[in-house]
C-alpha cells in the first residue's frame, strides 16, 4: 500500500505484494535457527491479497509463534517501557518496509480465511510454492468490512479488523471511551514553547510526517492548557523525571502499552494519529480511560 502526501492511498501492484512476501518467507527461512524467528510456528497469509485481488491495499499475514519465558519477561518490560513488544519479530522479516501488516497469534481466533505459507521445518521452496499456488481473480476486491464504528470511518485503511476488535471490546465493556479528533497544524507559537522545541527539532527530520504529527498533538494539549511536559510522546517521555499522564503514538506502533497506561500508571488520555501524512488533515483517535479495573482484565491487543 502506498499513500500520498495527503493521505490517499494507491493500491500496490500484485507483483509487488508477492516480491513482498517472498522476502519475508526468505527472512524467515534464513533466520529460522536464531532468535527471536526461531519462536516462530507458522505464517498465513490473509486479506485481499489472499483472495486474488489484483491490486490489495496491502499485505496481511498472520504469525504464529511460541512465547517463553524470556519472550514473555521482555513483552512485559516492552509494555511499561511504552514500546512495541512485538517489534522484536516484526523487523527482522520485513526490515524497514511498511506494505506488509502483521497480526500475531490470531489463526485460531480468527472468523475469516486465512491460507498457509509456511511451517517450522518448511523450506523456502515449499513455502514459496503455497504461496504461488494462490491464484489471481480480477473478481476479487475488498473484503466486507467488520468492527466497524463511525470512529474508524476512513482509517480502517491502516486500522484493521484485529486492532477494531479490540477497540469495540474494550468499549462494550465499560473500559474506555473513543473519539475521533482531526488535529490542528501546530503554529509558530507553538513551536516556540521551549519543551516542545526540544524534544520536536531533535527526534525527527524536518519533513518527517512523524514529526507534523508530532507538533500537532502539542498543538492540541498546548491549546487546552496542557503541560507538555506530562506528555510520554511516542514511546518517549517528554521530560526526563517526569511522571506522563498524557500520552500519544504514532501508527499504532507503542499502543499495547495503552493497558498498562490506564490501568496501572494513572494515564488519562492517548492520542493515536494511525496514519501521518506530510499534508492534509491529521486524523487522530483518542481514547479516554473509563474503568481501569474492567481495562486491567481485557485481553488487550493479544493474538
Amino acid at each position: 500500500m502506498k499513500a500520498t502526501d495527503g493521505g490517499e492511498v494507491v493500491p500496490m501492484k500484485r507483483s509487488r505484494a508477492v516480491a513482498l512476501v517472498e522476502e519475508v518467507l526468505g527472512r524467515l527461512v534464513e533466520g529460522q535457527k536464531e532468535r527471536p524467528l526461531n519462536l516462530v510456528r507458522e505464517v498465513y497469509v490473509f486479506g485481499s491479497f489472499a483472495r486474488g485481488a489484483l491490486e490489495p491495499g496491502d499485505v496481511d499475514l498472520d504469525v504464529e509463534f511460541d512465547k517463553d519465558w524470556a519472550w514473555s519477561s521482555a513483552a512485559v518490560d516492552a509494555m511499561s517501557a511504552g514500546r512495541d513488544p512485538y517489534l522484536p519479530l516484526r523487523r527482522p522479516l520485513v526490515g524497514g518496509k511498511r506494505s506488509v501488516q502483521f497480526m500475531f497469534n490470531g489463526h485460531e481466533a480468527a472468523d475469516f480465511p486465512m491460507t498457509l505459507l509456511w511451517r517450522r521445518g518448511d523450506d523456502l521452496s515449499t513455502a514459496l510454492e503455497r504461496l504461488y499456488e494462490i491464484k489471481e481473480n480480477p473478481a476479487a476486491g475488498r473484503a466486507e468490512r467488520h468492527a466497524m464504528l463511525p470512529q474508524f470511518e476512513g482509517l480502517d485503511k491502516w486500522l484493521n479488523r484485529f486492532y477494531r476488535e479490540h477497540f469495540i471490546a474494550a468499549i462494550d465493556s465499560g473500559a474506555i471511551a473513543v473519539e475521533r479528533l482531526s488535529l490542528p497544524e501546530a503554529a509558530v507559537r507553538h513551536l516556540q514553547h521551549p519543551v516542545v522545541e526540544e524534544h520536536l527539532w531533535n527526534r525527527w527530520s524536518e519533513t518527517s510526517p512523524l514529526r507534523r504529527s508530532a507538533g500537532a498533538v502539542f498543538a492540541y494539549y498546548i491549546d487546552r492548557g496542557i503541560d507538555p511536559e506530562l506528555m510520554n510522546l511516542h514511546g518517549e517521555k517528554v521530560t526526563l523525571g517526569k511522571k506522563p499522564y498524557y500520552y500519544a503514538g504514532f501508527e499504532l506502533r507503542y499502543l499495547r502499552s495503552m493497558q498498562w497506561a490506564f490501568a496501572e500508571d494513572g494515564g488519562r488520555e492517548w492520542i493515536e494519529v494511525v496514519h501521518p501524512v506530510k499534508r492534509g488533515e491529521i486524523h487522530a483517535l483518542r481514547f479516554l480511560p473509563v474503568s481501569a479495573e474492567r481495562f486491567s482484565a481485557l485481553d488487550w491487543l493479544r493474538g
